[in-house]
Parts: structure tokens; sequence; C-alpha cells
């Protein structure tokens, strides 16, 4: 019996959570890992480089880009001590790793996630307007962890749930609501894009995002979202535009859809900042 996505989601959430708690329990009493803490989780809009305001910039592929509506469902997010292994490593890393091999040692604490120990954790789901509050961060609240270094970080997208209520109602059900225009060489074209992560959890999760703050009681974590990353490739001259300039629907199977629902859950669609 194949499960329901919700239901894959606390699955995933509470391995998780579970591999958080038994880490800060177990390494407080055996003097091999870092203190318990609370922090603050956040998130915020960057801004592209050379602007002003969160949603404007220019993409790889020469489309100045202009979001007027922006929002999205994400959470949880889990921070891992581990560093991502798409970013390289210092030498000596890879050293201790090889010694590690090498000579088995008692690893404990090891989570069965490949980020190693979960310092830290906002375990719910929250809708998001990355154009609400420019340049600040949304303070989501408090969250338990482990004092220590986080080298990567992990999320899930997904449909909205029944849980956020009417904070959900402008989604209408989908993961991800952009709306805006796009601008080349004379060519102006509107867009709305909805995009959608339906299960199995693998298809809606985002790994290995290369971070690198020290976690420390009561500062602030802040989770950045990176919209002019997600647009990466998106050949806007390939969307037909209605008569009279009228707004186009991006379709799942138009270029520029597939180019952001690859590009949403790629390692740089999102970054982080501690304060």
């Amino acid at each position: 019996m194949t499960a329901t996505p919700r239901t894959t989601r606390r699955a995933f959430t509470t391995l998780l959570g579970a591999a958080l708690l038994g880490a800060g329990a177990a390494c407080g009493g055996s003097g091999t890992g870092g203190r318990g803490i609370v922090f603050r989780m956040g998130l915020r809009t960057a801004i592209a480089p050379g602007e002003t305001r969160p949603g404007h910039f220019t993409t790889d592929t020469g489309w100045r880009v202009e979001l007027t509506a922006a929002r999205m469902v994400l959470g949880p997010i889990y921070l891992f001590e581990n560093a991502s292994p798409l970013q390289p490593a210092p030498t000596g890393r890879w050293l201790r790793r090889l010694g590690e091999v090498l000579v088995p040692s008692a690893h404990a604490h090891e989570s069965f996630f490949s980020g190693g120990r979960v310092l830290g954790e906002w375990d719910r789901e929250v809708v998001f307007d990355l154009l609400a509050e420019p340049g600040q961060a949304r303070v989501l609240g408090r969250s338990p962890g482990i004092a220590g270094r986080a080298r990567s970080l992990s999320l899930l997208l997904q449909p909205p749930s029944r849980a956020l209520g009417a904070e959900a109602a402008a989604l209408e059900g989908h993961s991800v609501w952009l709306e805006g225009t796009a601008e080349r060489e004379g060519q102006r074209v509107p867009f709305l894009v909805t995009v959608d992560f339906p299960a199995p959890v693998e298809m809606q999760r985002v790994d290995f995002v290369p971070i690198e703050v020290e976690l420390e009681e009561e500062g602030l974590f802040v989770l950045e979202l990176q919209p002019r990353r997600w647009f990466e490739g998106a050949l806007f001259e390939r969307l037909e535009v209605p008569e009279e300039g009228a707004r186009v629907k991006v379709t799942a199977e138009s270029q520029v859809y597939r180019a952001l629902f690859v590009n949403l859950r790629r390692h740089t669609a999102f970054s982080a900042a501690w304060e």
C-alpha cells in the first residue's frame, strides 16, 4: 500500500527529528559533541548582485525578470554537521575521512542521512512571500539545536497542507506561485507559473546545500532564497505570448517550467547566513 504524501513527509520529519534529539542527548553526556542550544530560524529573499529589490534580476540567458508576486511552501529545514559533497572540502577534512576509513572508530552520533548529525531544525512547513519584506528576514520562531558548525542543509518543497489554513489560499494548492515579466531586446513576456512537487519525498527534497555557520545560543539562522538561480537556462522566447500582450500561463510542458522544476531542487537555489 502506498503512503500518502503527508505520511511520507511525517516519516522523514520523525526520523530526522529523532536523530537530532538522540544526538543531543547522547553527546551532551559523552563530552564528544556540542551543548544543547536554542536559536532562531528565519527566511529571507536574497537580492541579486547589482540590484536593490528582491525578485529583480537578469538571467544567464539575458532576460530581465521582475517578479510581481512570489510565494512558496517550504519546510521542514534541517542543518547538518557534514559538508556538502558538492562543495570542495579542505585537504585536512579529506585526510580525516581517509583515516576514518582506514582506522574505523565509533560514530554513535551519525544519523542515517549522509549529512551526519542534525545540528538544528525547523520541523514544519511555512508559506513564504518572497517580496513581502525586502532585505529583511522573516523570523519563524525558536528552534532546538546543538552548538557547532553546520556545513550543509536539507529542506522539503511540497504542496500546502491543510494545517497551513488560510495562509496558503493564495497558492491555490500549488507548491510555488510566481508572477512577473521577462524582457529582452524589446520582447516582453508577462507570465504566471505555478510549480508542483508531488510525492514521493525524493522528488520534494533539496539536499546538499553548502553552508558554513557556527550555531550558537539565541543567534539567527537565515535560509536565503535565490530566485535568480531558479531561472537559469530559462528560454522565455519559446513561450507564445497571447495577442495584445496578455499574460502567459506557463505549462508543465514548457522549457521554462522544466528549468524551474529542476533548478528549485538544486543546491544553488538556496543559501544561508548567521546573524
